[in-house]
């Protein structure tokens, strides 16, 4: 059996005609071994021209099928729907692609070699951690695996069971995780190839503590629940974690999540997020969710970063009052909303 007949390939979308060219430019290139592969597009409603992209590309690669919801049932969801239909594919393993992502198929040679070996996941990403010292420690397999194209998966692994579970796990953004954990609550195999074959391609940094795929292509008149409304990655991490059977493993993935490299420079920013995001606005049990999954260790260092943070507070809050003009401006602090309201003077000279 070729590695054709094994792999299944999904590829999931919504608004991102020029993303999703590039991408088919990459993995329908003339040296890509997937280029004749079964994908699967599933379009989420798109209204900006991929549904039309997609359309053009079936016509020339037979091997491509678009599938477009009536209606956009949102990122994750569709990743989850991804994984569904993988389960019924009929083929041993299956390959979850996003749109807006790098490829390197030079190392291909190494996966036919894993999947052939029968590895229950197969991780084809490093975007985290990619020292190699690191690919066989759960702890740091499982933060690897939340970025979504990072696994292969063999689809027995997605039973009734793990897709309630994904389901359910929608509002954390990390659905997909579900299955890398179930994996090593049941001691099975997980293998990450010596060199990746994906790339996160594009950064989203835009300073905000929250993540607007959930809401991306609703109206903005339509109202958001608010656990979606308040999730931010390192809450919806901690909360997917729970799934976790060992409870050490629990503390060490998260450790190794949020502290790898710089451990006072990512946990002062992170920290200081959540310490804004959360304690000052008064949603101070998320914020208690959030610092009770830390270790001792962890704990202390927060404790160590509060007199930089509110400093760094202070001066923000000195700064926008001598740079405003004409401006009312809502301040929250430890959830007791304060409206300041500022007017400079403008001297206006008629010309005639």
């Amino acid at each position: 059996m070729t590695l054709k007949e094994k792999l299944q390939i999904f590829l999931i979308t919504y608004n991102r005609e020029n993303f999703l060219r590039k991408t088919f430019e990459q993995v329908l290139s003339e040296n890509s071994p997937i280029k004749d592969f079964d994908i699967t597009i599933l379009d989420n409603s798109s209204t900006d021209g991929t549904s039309e992209l997609i359309d053009e590309y079936c016509k020339k690669y037979p091997n491509i099928k678009h599938i477009r919801h009536p209606h956009n049932i949102g990122g994750n969801a569709n990743i989850v729907r991804a994984f569904e239909m993988g389960a019924n594919c009929g083929k041993e393993y299956v390959w979850v692609l996003c749109d807006d992502d790098k490829y390197d198929f030079s190392n291909w040679q190494e996966l036919e070699e894993a999947i052939n070996k029968k590895y229950d996941v197969i991780g084809v990403a490093d975007y985290l951690f990619p020292d190699t010292k690191y690919k066989a420690n759960p702890a740091y397999q499982v933060p690897q695996l939340t970025f979504v194209p990072a696994g292969i998966y063999r689809t027995e692994l997605i039973t009734s069971d793990i897709l309630i579970n994904m389901y359910d796990c929608i509002l954390t953004m990390f659905q997909q995780t579900c299955l890398s954990i179930d994996v090593i609550n049941r001691n099975g195999s997980i293998y990450f190839l010596s060199k990746p074959l994906v790339f996160n391609g594009v950064n989203f940094d835009d300073g905000k503590l929250t993540d607007n795929s959930y809401t991306r292509g609703m109206s903005n008149k339509q109202p958001v629940l608010m656990q979606k409304k308040d999730n931010c990655w390192i809450l919806g991490f901690i909360r997917v974690l729970t799934l976790l059977n060992d409870k050490n493993l629990r503390k060490r993935a998260i450790n190794a999540a949020v502290s790898y490299k710089d451990i006072f420079g990512n946990f002062y920013k992170l920290y200081q997020s959540i310490f804004n995001h959360y304690f000052l606005s008064g949603k101070y049990h998320y914020f208690y969710e959030i610092y009770m999954s830390f270790d001792f260790w962890h704990k202390c260092l927060f404790y160590l970063t509060i007199p930089r943070i509110l400093l760094s507070n202070v001066l923000r809050f000195i700064f926008s009052i001598y740079n405003e003009d004409n401006r009312t401006k809502v301040f929250c602090f430890m959830g007791i909303k304060v409206r300041r309201e500022r007017k400079r003077k403008i001297s206006v000279t008629n010309v005639n």
